[in-house]
């Protein structure tokens, strides 16, 4: 698919005791942390890190991140994560990733990211922050399943979360990764143990910070072939701001 070149970054990870749940095996959220490190290192090697993008005034910001597994790891066990950047698309930079076991290949992903002024908090087309770098585009390891994540206008489970100091990244945001974490939080705890998510596909659509009070909310949805899904949206009522809205896929366990 992707040949070794300074357009693709590898790095082996290995299963901390501290990374499984009770059944054994990692969440889909512990895996998005291995992406997320693996597109900020890739980026510093590529001199657009966020030191470089520091200097124009400007930041990365996730918008939307699908990731599928066939399994999720365990204790002990090595992945080894490929990512490669996959063109530019208007006002976001793509970028691809595999996920490897020992044998083979275990999941896929690929993400959209803006690269944001921080002076007009608005997006600024990624070739021209990037300095004109060209970035050809490239082999995906999985496409976005539709245009938008379809909106849960209402859900038939819910839980309020009140975002921590604990929760913000370095842009001083509330990193994309807890997101995903608040999603599932509502899931109630009966799916769960007969259940496994294996993939989302997550739009992130406005910032929160710590104090914020969210309403996480799903509702189960139609099945894809034979993986359950569900529906998620991140709601701050203050201002009834939509600020995550996410799907899920589910095997049975």
């Amino acid at each position: 698919m992707t040949t070794k070149s300074s357009l693709t970054f590898e790095h082996t990870y290995n299963i901390r005791s501290y990374e499984p749940r009770m059944d054994g095996h990692v969440s889909i959220s512990s895996t998005c942390n291995h992406l997320q490190d693996m597109a900020s290192r890739h980026a510093d090697t590529m001199g657009f890190g966020f030191h470089d993008l520091e200097k124009s005034g400007h930041l990365w910001l996730l918008s939307r991140l699908h990731i599928m597994m066939d399994r999720l790891p365990g204790y002990g066990e090595k992945v080894r994560v490929l990512t490669w950047p996959s063109g530019n698309e208007r006002l976001v930079a793509n970028r691809d990733f595999l996920i490897h076991d020992e044998n083979k290949v275990i999941g896929r992903a690929t993400t959209s990211w803006v690269t944001m002024n921080s002076v007009t908090h608005r997006p600024d087309k990624p070739e021209t922050v990037l300095k004109k770098r060209f970035i050809p585009d490239r082999d995906r390891a999985l496409t976005f399943p539709s245009r938008a994540v379809k909106r849960l206008k209402q859900g038939d489970h819910a839980t309020t979360i009140t975002a921590r100091r604990a929760d913000l990244d370095i842009n001083g945001h509330v990193n994309n990764v807890r997101y995903t974490e608040f999603c599932l939080e509502a899931v109630p705890e009966t799916w769960c143990d007969k259940n496994r998510c294996l993939g989302i596909d997550i739009q992130f659509r406005n910032e929160s910070f710590a104090g914020d009070e969210i309403i996480s909310s799903c509702t189960a949805d139609e099945p894809d072939g034979d993986m359950n899904t569900m529906l998620h949206s991140l709601i701050r009522p203050v201002d009834n701001t939509e600020i995550v809205r996410m799907r899920s896929w589910w095997e049975k366990r």
